[in-house]
């Protein structure tokens, strides 16, 4: 009860400060029950507020009457509450928020990292903001969000794909990727996620040093497009694939080596097509390209 009383006491007198500054206009109530995603943070004063990066320029005044909020400085949280006022100071959007739940997004705290514009999978593949969790990896890209997960019975990953626009809260589809997946591996194996070009997702089988599978699902069109053995060294450029693929047709190599031949995919319409006469490969060869 008394920590109760000094939370109420400290966000009365923060509140009663900034209504008394001037150059403060109320706005219109914007009450009601609201999820966010952000993280709790220290002000230089002593108190807490709360910030959601997708509300540039609005400030949360948080009040939790079950748990403490200092221990959840920092790091990735699921907020659900009701707004109980808004008003503008500055420039600024205050928001006094009764917190009802908070929930890390990671089990472990602190674990979650963010990176922004990394290269995923194959080159010329493009880039992603990768979400890094204790036992997942989110890979946001502009229409498309991919949930990797150790899988439980097996070396390799689950991997879960869906729909998304840029308004979406990244926290948000990264740790609630639910609803019909566009494409979804429930066990993977030694299935890995091999990045994304347009509506092309690219998933190998295999240690991508040695011979390997290589599959592309259009996930706009919900079809499989390629289902290949490969060598090291396929790569996309200019919306098409260029892989050197298992050729099993050609049948004259001798003995320790491995028919090949290479291919091209074309990512907009699917057609594959052959970009030469097959070859053999003798084992310890480097790769072609």
């Amino acid at each position: 009860m008394r920590r109760l009383h000094c939370t109420l006491l400290t966000l009365s007198l923060f509140v009663s400060g900034l209504c008394c500054a001037p150059a403060l206009a109320v706005t219109a109530q914007e009450t009601g029950k609201k999820t966010l995603y952000g993280m709790f943070k220290q002000t230089q004063e002593g108190g807490i507020v709360f910030l959601d990066p997708q509300e540039t320029g609005v400030v949360y005044l948080p009040f939790d009457s079950s748990s403490s909020m200092s221990g959840y400085i920092d790091i990735q949280v699921q907020v659900q509450g009701e707004i109980r006022d808004s008003f503008n100071r500055n420039g600024k959007t205050y928001r006094v928020l009764t917190v009802s739940s908070i929930h890390p997004l990671t089990a472990e705290y602190g674990s979650t990292t963010a990176q922004s514009g990394r290269n995923i999978g194959l080159p010329g593949t493009e880039t992603a903001d990768v979400h890094t969790y204790q036992n997942k990896t989110c890979y946001l890209y502009d229409r498309y969000a991919v949930l990797e997960t150790l899988a439980d019975y097996s070396n390799g990953h689950t991997l879960r794909v869906v729909s998304r626009t840029t308004a979406d809260n990244p926290s948000a589809v990264c740790e609630n990727l639910q609803g019909t997946p566009l494409f979804e591996i429930p066990n993977g194996g030694d299935f890995t996620f091999a990045g994304l070009s347009g509506d092309t997702l690219f998933v190998e089988n295999g240690k991508p040093s040695a011979l390997h599978g290589l599959m592309a699902v259009n996930l706009a069109r919900q079809k499989q497009t390629l289902d290949a053995t490969v060598l090291p060294g396929a790569a996309v450029s200019k919306g098409t694939l260029h892989y050197t693929e298992n050729f099993n047709a050609l049948k004259s190599c001798p003995a320790g080596t491995t028919p090949m031949h290479k291919m091209s995919l074309d990512l907009a319409n699917g057609r594959i097509q052959s970009l030469g006469s097959g070859f053999c490969k003798a084992s310890g060869e480097g790769t072609p390209f």
